[in-house]
């Protein structure tokens, strides 16, 4: 089970303990885009509505189903994301310099 103060690495371990399909790729990524989809929903009511406590936990929920088939297609390709995450961080300082300061 998740539990707060988990790292990345750790939510990425258990989401491949409960839930690894290789042989589904193609429809992790297809979830994972309808999570998405279902993520902007929430923003543009928010946008539209301003903040609810409903809203704001909807938009909660929604992240973490993004995280998780994030961390799903990830672990089908054997992808670290603590270590995608640090590279790509990496990159970008040098790519957006002036744009982070």
């Amino acid at each position: 089970m998740l539990q707060k103060g988990m790292t990345l690495k750790e939510v990425q371990e258990h989401i491949l303990k409960v839930d690894h399909h290789p042989e589904l790729k193609l429809e992790v990524m297809l979830k994972l885009v309808e999570e998405v989809g279902e993520l902007a929903v929430e923003v543009r009511k928010e946008a539209i509505n301003g903040p609810t406590d409903t809203l704001l936990t909807n938009m909660k929920y929604e992240l973490y189903d993004v995280l998780h088939f994030v961390a799903h297609i990830a672990n089908i390709y054997n992808i670290d994301l603590e270590d995608a995450v640090i590279e790509k961080d990496a990159i970008n300082a040098i790519r957006y310099k002036e744009k982070r300061n």
